[in-house]
């Protein structure tokens, strides 16, 4: 049945959502970022878009189905990872709404070496075209992707075979987030490259 092929589909993108949401919103909080905690509302909209598809599917494939109420456990998983997107986005809007930090939040921040960022990919970046494998980011300038957005599609723990693309959005960890936005030709400039070993 088409319907159920769309449902599970739809789930594992639930469930990588949630967990890139959770992930981006403790960061959000710990380097204090708008950028990441904006991220963070970005995908709680497209949640809350998944959780109604799934619901709608669910009806429908629930014409076909003998015993229909075999199909609320999906409806329940639909509605569970909705619930976590959104205690994902009120974590991170304590960011967006400059709540300020309690101490211990300071001192962890403070004791981090790494960042997160979010980095858009522009026309005339060195980095469009290449693989993560040949590009080898984390030995290079020391960022690890987490994601690439491509359009309205998110790659999550992108593979060593995924090419960047002119206007992706790079959701990268690491200490070299400064290093991978000017490789990636945030600001409009002439293109680098990245030193050969």
């Amino acid at each position: 049945m088409k319907e159920l092929e769309e449902i599970k589909d739809c789930l594992v993108e639930m469930k990588n959502l949630s967990s890139l949401m959770v992930d981006l919103a403790f960061s959000s909080v710990m380097y204090n970022s708008e950028d990441i905690a904006d991220e963070v509302y970005i995908l709680e909209e497209k949640m809350d878009e998944l959780t109604l598809k799934v619901k709608k599917l669910a009806l429908k494939a629930a014409k076909h189905e003998d015993n229909p109420e075999k199909l609320l456990s999906i409806i329940e998983m639909a509605t569970i990872n909705e619930q976590i997107s959104d205690s994902a986005y009120e974590i991170a809007d304590l960011v967006l709404r400059d709540v300020e930090p309690h101490p211990i939040i300071r001192k962890i921040m403070h004791d981090v070496e790494e960042e997160i960022g979010r980095v858009k990919v522009n026309k005339g970046s060195i980095l469009i075209g290449k693989s993560l494998k040949q590009l080898k980011l984390p030995t290079k300038i020391g960022v690890r992707l987490i994601a690439i957005k491509r359009g309205s599609k998110y790659i999550y723990n992108p593979t060593k075979d995924e090419e960047i693309k002119e206007g992706d959005i790079l959701i990268a960890v690491g200490s070299g987030i400064d290093r991978l936005r000017e490789l990636s030709n945030e600001k409009g400039e002439e293109g680098e490259r990245i030193e050969e070993e």
